[in-house]
């Protein structure tokens, strides 16, 4: 019997204990998914990874099972498993809840941002801010985060894991453009997230609902424009237009090709 091939990229996952193997194997891939080290349809040999990762077939199927769920495998009937390739459809709908449900959460999160919050919001974006100059993407997407949990931290818990969850989903696109032009992707979000921060010390709920939604939007526009030049946006320009009546008009939003 022919071996199996093993993925580059993949080393053996040390357990602490073997009970944890489905917890720690599925953050393990998840993660090599999520920063592109698996590209976008690497077929994936159950037999080989347990083998290369270091664990039995049986965490492992379950590890896999996760990852279908969260739309970051394929698993055929015959069990033949791949890193799900890139869907513009999916990113089109993807953000446009985003823009739907995280205007709500920043909207929720208005009121009396204390000086504390005030200089944690900048302190965030100052280290985004240098963490992009040196290419340090994993301590930016760290970062990142943290800012917008900051920002819709009165929107309650359950509500921000639903976030977290869509804004998880965008990570591998984001990284693909990132990666196609890294002089360039931060600039205007940078400018953005400047913009959303300080329309919410000053209360400016439309500032800050129509900052958001546009934000979101240049970013997937130009995320979809890099990976699929020749889809045409639906979802996300419909959703900014609910936020933002005058969308249609302005040039604040890239005309979808």
């Amino acid at each position: 019997m022919a071996r199996q091939r093993f993925v580059e990229g993949i080393e053996r996952v040390h357990l602490p204990e073997i009970r944890q193997a489905i917890p720690h194997v599925h953050a393990y891939l998840r993660k090599l998914i999520l920063d592109g080290t698996l590209a976008p349809g690497t077929k994936l040999s159950q037999v080989a990874l347990a083998e290369q990762i270091g664990v039995s077939r049986t965490p492992l199927r379950e590890v896999l099972r996760m990852l279908q769920e969260e739309g970051l495998v394929e698993i055929e009937p015959n069990q033949r498993t791949r890193v799900a390739t890139l869907d513009p459809q999916e990113l089109d709908q993807i953000y446009a809840n985003r823009i739907m449900l995280e205007t709500l959460a920043v909207s929720m999160s208005l009121g009396d941002w204390c000086a504390a919050a005030q200089k944690e919001g900048k302190r965030l974006l100052r280290v985004m801010q240098q963490s992009a100059r040196r290419g340090d993407l994993d301590t930016w997407f760290a970062m990142h985060a943290r800012f917008h949990e900051l920002i819709t931290v009165r929107a309650g818990e359950p509500f921000r894991r639903q976030l977290q969850t869509l804004a998880d989903q965008t990570i591998r696109y984001i990284r693909i453009y990132q990666s196609s032009e890294p002089d360039t992707w931060q600039t205007a979000g940078q400018e953005e997230h400047e913009a959303i921060l300080d329309a919410l010390i000053a209360g400016d709920e439309h500032g800050a609902l129509i900052g958001m939604a546009h934000h979101l939007a240049r970013t997937a526009l130009r995320v979809l424009e890099h990976c699929s030049p020749d889809y045409k946006p639906i979802a996300v320009p419909h959703a900014v237009n609910l936020i933002d009546r005058q969308a249609a008009k302005s040039q604040l939003l890239p005309a979808a090709k």
